[in-house]
């Protein structure tokens, strides 16, 4: 790890990049695409182990140094000029302490609690953890479902650089809390490269940190972080003043595609974005994307085509919420994920009612002070609005939810499944994906900030085109949020405004996290252990069963598996990852057990649990984990794997 992460930044370096934004976003591209790599070389030979892992790395650390000694052994750009900025502007010191907290307390979730996210437990960890068993990456044998072998794996072959070097589960949390660190960085970095201010620009990032969807999912081992924060740093090296940018934020754009194909639907923005920078610009990002994709980001693709025969896989989890183009369908889903943007999280009705009261007596000062300033009515009726506004968000929303639902609430829980942007981020990303459109058709906004503008909307149609909605549409958005966040920097316009945003975007953040439904603050989640975590799931009763499989199925035991789909299989694996799982077919289970050896097989209690049936006929004992899962244990099992 030592090793990866030496070579990233010693190839960024070597790169003598204008600015610290972009040596960052470098040597995080960097990072990503060696991890990429190297486990898709070592996968073949299926030496995705530490040892290995250590040698490829040092190989590439080695070559990182040649190249950086060779460019005369260049640093990282110093930021001072931003830094003497922040320094003598308290609200962005404000800011900065504001963001330092939110990422200071994520981290401590992420160091600390075990993995407790579904979808995570589900297929993000369960394939991360086969790949590491079989020491690469490689089609999984009766998957209980096709998400573990179908989906695009960049994201969790990051974790499985991270099993297979740690041995463990411990840093499972890490590629998305680092790509959240990504994300924020591209965003400042784009925002001050489309003429905005350092306090402007610093409060994009901060109130983008603070958005529900973010907060709650940098402490999960999901996707969706990983593939925005690739394509934020697209937007924002593609709006850098050198050919290296350029090429870099191509291959971003090529690595995004390997880690989610939903950052596709991005691409017209990304590609009107480097058409506006010039004809040489949009040659250079669309010769390194195909590059990158090819080197990196097709192989999931290339896997899907191998053992299915489509390019995209044939699975049910992917194609169930598909659809062709259709009228009024198509508008529906537009109108219901828009609708869904308007995200509450977890703020209550007394915290919206007291924030709009603090808003409107804000407001109410800001006017009056530029109305005896000399501005007139409307300079005084305009401050006192961008001050009310961000503090009475959360109230507005909960209007507008009230007045226009029409396909159930909009969500008032802290849940990364089904959170979107909070109260602010929605009202926020709308007004600029409204605001710059107009302004750019009177004159007053470049053809940069329509491209990332048209983010959403494009986001939208092309995503509403082709999908039936279900309700974790939402959380694909953010690959469209990110582009657009940079332009939240518009409403950073004066002092009072700026402090509206910032007091309003914190109070979001805090309950946000507080009341994070599979982390509550209450609960004291860093001393969680798994089965406790599993607790504040959607399914508690997992809990029980954790806590009973582990009493009797030894550490090193190999194991069977019969289990749905939207089962958690990865804690089967244990947070050592010490115990050899594999998934058997339910309806020849018991044959394909002995060919793999295993003593201990866990079955599902619900379609699956007939399956149990065949094990109890040939003697092996059959006894329920609590309610959830079965445990059929062969004769004078040990903790070894048979022969």
């Amino acid at each position: 790890m030592v090793l990866a992460v030496a070579a990233a930044l010693l190839a960024a370096a070597s790169l003598r990049l204008p600015s610290l934004v972009s040596a960052l976003l470098a040597a995080y591209l960097a990072l990503v695409g060696e991890e990429g790599l190297v486990t898709l070389a070592l996968s073949p030979v299926h030496a995705v182990r530490a040892g290995w892992l250590a040698a490829a790395e040092a190989v590439l650390a080695g070559a990182a140094a040649a190249a950086w000694w060779a460019r005369g052994r260049p640093g990282l750009p110093a930021p001072a000029p931003a830094v003497r900025a922040a320094a003598r502007d308290p609200l962005t010191l404000g800011a900065l302490a504001l963001l330092a907290c939110v990422l200071g307390y994520e981290l401590l979730l992420a160091l600390t609690v075990p993995p407790n996210n579904w979808d995570s437990l589900t297929y993000h960890l369960a394939r991360a953890a086969a790949w590491a068993q079989h020491g690469g990456i490689e089609w999984v044998a009766n998957a209980p479902s096709d998400r573990l072998n179908e989906y695009q794996p960049l994201a969790e072959q990051e974790n499985l650089f991270l099993f297979a070097a740690t041995g463990t589960d411990a840093l499972y949390a890490f590629p998305q809390y680092v790509a959240q660190l990504a994300a924020l960085v591209a965003v400042y970095g784009a925002a001050r490269r489309l003429g905005f201010g350092v306090r402007a620009s610093a409060g994009s990032a901060c109130v983008l940190a603070t958005f529900s969807l973010v907060a709650l999912e940098a402490t999960t081992a999901q996707n969706d972080l990983v593939a925005a924060s690739l394509v934020a740093a697209a937007a924002c090296l593609a709006l850098g003043p050198a050919g290296g940018e350029w090429a870099l934020a191509g291959a971003a754009a090529g690595l995004g595609l390997g880690a989610k194909l939903t950052t596709a639907l991005v691409w017209p923005a990304l590609a009107l974005l480097a058409a506006a920078r010039g004809r040489r610009v949009a040659v250079r990002v669309a010769g390194a994307a195909a590059v990158a994709f090819a080197a990196v980001g097709m192989w999931g693709y290339v896997l899907d085509v191998a053992h299915t025969g489509h390019v995209l896989g044939y699975g049910v989890s992917r194609h169930q919420h598909t659809t062709g183009p259709s009228f009024p369908g198509s508008l529906r889903v537009g109108l219901h994920v828009l609708y869904r943007m308007l995200d509450l999280s977890s703020v209550s009705d007394a915290l919206g009612v007291a924030l709009a009261a603090l808003g409107g007596a804000a407001g109410a000062a800001a006017g009056a002070a530029a109305f005896r300033g000399g501005g007139g009515a409307r300079r005084a009726a305009l401050a006192g609005a961008a001050v009310a506004l961000p503090l009475a968000a959360p109230a507005l929303v909960r209007g507008a939810g009230a007045a226009f639902s029409f396909a159930g609430d909009m969500n008032r829980s802290a849940n990364e499944d089904y959170g979107a942007f909070g109260p602010l981020g929605a009202v926020l990303l709308l007004g600029a994906a409204l605001w710059v459109p107009a302004a750019y058709v009177r004159g007053r906004a470049d053809l940069r900030r329509l491209a990332l503008a048209l983010a959403l909307p494009s986001f939208l149609v092309l995503l509403t085109l082709e999908s039936e909605y279900n309700p974790f549409l939402t959380r694909f958005e953010l690959v469209a949020a990110v582009l657009v966040a940079p332009l939240v920097a518009l409403f950073f316009r004066g002092a009072a405004a700026s402090a509206a945003l910032l007091a309003a975007a914190g109070a979001v953040a805090f309950v946000t996290l507080r009341d994070d439904r599979t982390k509550p603050f209450e609960a004291r989640p860093w001393r969680f252990t798994q089965a406790q975590a599993l607790g504040w799931t959607w399914q508690p009763q997992v809990q029980q069963a954790l806590g009973e499989y582990e009493r009797l199925v030894p550490r090193d035991a190999c194991v069977g598996a019969i289990v749905g789909g939207d089962e958690p299989s990865f804690v089967l694996w244990g947070r050592d990852l010490d115990r050899r799982v594999s998934y058997l077919p339910a309806l020849d289970a018991l044959p394909q057990a002995y060919r793999d050896g295993v003593f201990y097989v866990v079955v599902s209690v619900a379609a699956d649990a007939p399956s149990a049936d065949q094990f109890a006929s040939v003697g092996w004992t059959v006894r329920p984990l609590g309610s959830y899962w079965l445990l059929a244990v062969a004769p004078h099992a040990d903790a070894g794997c048979a022969a």
